[in-house]
């Protein structure tokens, strides 16, 4: 029989005296006398070997797998092992709701039949309970990981997930049929990474778990390599890892255990993005603004539930404001907000932050860093990233992350609002440039092209900011790199690939690395919606860009400082609701998201709504020049790459 063997860490979990009440109007009250649900972010890891002796300690080898991810769970730990199934999984908790221990993991389900370890939050687990209960099934805890394991029992794996609303990945463990399955959300919110090799399988939330583990050989992933030194992340499903990938959003993979060595049985997508888009919009204008104020304000209240401080990340832009008002909408106490600020003016969002925070009524909070405290952060980011990732966002969001886990537990962000609502220049300007190439001969194209990758004269550069002033704007730009992605657009053979020849940011081709891989996983999705260019790219970054590089970042840097952070845009709800407004509602008259501003403008005036976009992001490319040159040098040193 399993053996559950479980260890408490050292820190103990959070005591109630100071925990927000967090009363909210409606009736949607998160007090914990009404209240007492217990939901967790946390990080799990685990392995299946065959039913055999192993040359190795296996409970160290856990023990160390999962400790490796206490940033992600600084509350709690367990373990839990079959010896006969060869079946090893543990797990770290941040605690969030109900701050017992009703709702440690791993938990097996009340008939024994089911083990999981879960990453993440089941939104609507309250109804699910409800209509669990209304089929007969009883509940010894509140906690929503209870709510999971009754909802695989009963209406099967596949059918719960289709049910659930919320941001996840899970490892979970039949032991009457010896079959383990793992899954991950529709958007790629929670990470899963899944090694797989000839002697056994192992998982977990991040890739450092692995360097624990036996079964890795320790091999990097030239191809994965390749895409990172192109687009500054490692696209899904491939990892840094040879034999290491990620699981895809959406996805549900099933292995049979118990054997000489665990089988892949079954690798299916409970939800597609893909088909979502294909589906033709069907929104008239008249019903746009309300049905996605509706669905929006559905999404952050249940998105306030928690008995821990709940704030919110608040950059003083259009998506994060709009969270927050309707956090403040909701909530009968003055929400939390933070934003951090710099002493260089052209990347300091702190007074506009702070500006909308007046008019919303939020209790604000803005701290101001200095150069020489944000250069000091840089060791740092390698080893946050887990494997590598290089946008510059992931230093100011690891120190807003900071600012924020000070007061609140849980942060809600407003990311996911361009990718949805068309609001980079990209998806406008980029298009018209591509449809321009695409209208010339193709002779005149490569010719143009093969002049661009060769020139580097301020006339020709001229010519081609003129030609696309917007798609090829980008401060940290040099002359010579707008020129290759004006190179790389006129000889590109498709749209994709001339909108990701738009979004790539490196062009080296390090022999050591080989020949550039010929495919790639996303091949062909730019083509598969039903709508204009615009709506394909949309699609594409939705698919890519979103969780391999957005979403892993603010995972990462947030679950570093054990802050969780929620991210209602991204409900599948809200996206599903995207795909049927028309894109001539997202981008009406030359003004992107344009039902996200309408709502908006409900909460705060036209000076605040009408300021210019500001990335979120620091001037790295400076830093390189100045500050960062000598150790810039001396990290990159042929010796020390050697």
């Amino acid at each position: 029989m399993p053996r559950e063997d479980s260890h408490r860490s050292d820190r103990s979990a959070p005591k109630e005296e100071g925990l927000s009440r967090g009363v909210v109007k409606e009736g949607w009250a998160l007090s914990r006398k009404r209240m007492v649900f217990q939901t967790t972010m946390c990080g799990f890891a685990g392995f299946v070997l065959p039913a055999r002796p192993v040359p190795w300690n296996t409970q160290a080898v856990l023990n160390s797998m999962v400790a490796s991810l206490a940033h992600r769970g600084p509350d709690d730990s367990g373990t839990w092992i079959s010896e006969d199934a060869g079946v090893f999984m543990g797990f770290r908790r941040l605690s969030i709701l109900d701050l017992s221990t009703a709702g440690h993991q791993p938990m097996l389900s009340p008939t024994g039949r089911y083990v999981v370890t879960f990453n993440g939050e089941i939104y609507n687990f309250e109804s699910l309970r409800d209509d669990l209960r209304g089929e007969g099934v009883t509940f010894r805890s509140r906690s929503d990981t209870e709510v999971l394991l009754a909802s695989c029992e009963r209406w099967g794996v596949q059918g719960a997930l289709r049910r659930f609303r919320g941001m996840f990945s899970f490892a979970l463990f039949d032991t009457r049929e010896r079959r383990l399955w793992l899954a991950r959300d529709r958007l790629g919110i929670k990470p899963l990474f899944l090694l797989k090799c000839p002697h056994g399988i192992a998982f977990a939330s991040e890739a450092r778990a692995f360097h624990s583990c036996p079964l890795l050989e320790g091999r990097g992933n030239p191809v994965a390599a390749w895409h990172f030194l192109k687009q500054l992340c490692v696209p899904t499903p491939l990892s840094i890892l040879e034999g290491v990938e990620k699981v895809r959003p959406g996805e549900v993979i099933r292995f049979r255990v118990g054997g000489r060595v665990p089988v892949e049985e079954a690798r299916e997508r409970y939800w597609d993005l893909k088909e979502v888009a294909s589906v033709p919009p069907d929104l008239a204008e008249e019903e746009v603004v309300e049905a996605l104020y509706e669905v929006l304000r559905e999404s952050v209240r249940l998105r306030l539930i928690a008995d821990v401080p709940v704030g919110a990340l608040l950059s003083g832009g259009l998506d994060s404001s709009v969270v927050v008002a309707l956090m403040q909408e909701l909530s009968s106490e003055a929400v939390r907000t933070f934003t951090i600020a710099f002493d260089d003016p052209d990347f300091d969002e702190g007074p506009i932050a702070s500006e909308v925070a007046r008019y919303l009524g939020a209790k604000h909070t803005s701290v101001a860093f200095s150069k020489s405290e944000v250069l000091d952060l840089l060791p740092t980011l390698p080893g946050l990233s887990d494997e590598p990732m290089a946008n510059p966002s992931l230093l100011p969001t690891l120190l807003i992350s900071r600012v924020a886990r000070r007061d609140v537990v849980v942060a809600l962000s407003g990311d996911g609002g361009d990718e949805l609502f068309g609001g980079y220049n990209r998806y406008r300007h980029g298009a018209n440039l591509i449809r321009r190439a695409g209208r010339l001969p193709r002779i005149v194209r490569k010719g143009l092209g093969r002049i661009a990758r060769s020139a580097s004269t301020a006339w020709l550069a001229e010519l081609a900011s003129r030609a696309a002033p917007q798609a090829l704007a980008g401060g940290q730009q040099s002359v010579r790199e707008r020129l290759l992605k004006v190179a790389r657009v006129l000889t590109a053979e498709t749209d994709q690939d001339a909108y990701e020849s738009l979004l790539d940011v490196g062009t080296a081709h390090p022999p050591v690395l080989g020949p550039e891989p010929s495919s790639v996983p996303w091949e062909g999705i730019l083509a598969l919606t039903s709508g204009p260019l615009e709506s394909g790219m949309m699609l594409l970054d939705q698919s890519k860009y979103l969780p391999d590089d957005l979403l892993t970042k603010i995972d990462r840097a947030s679950m570093w400082e054990s802050l969780e952070a929620r991210v209602p845009m991204l409900d599948h709800h809200v996206v599903e609701l995207s795909w049927r407004i028309p894109l001539e509602l997202k981008i009406r008259n030359g003004q992107a998201k344009w039902p996200l501003r309408q709502i908006a403008s409900r909460y705060l005036p036209s000076p605040i709504l009408d300021r210019p976009k500001m990335g979120f992001t620091v001037p790295i490319d400076q830093w390189m020049a100045s500050e960062l040159r000598d150790w810039s040098r001396d990290t990159l040193s042929p010796a020390r790459l050697r």
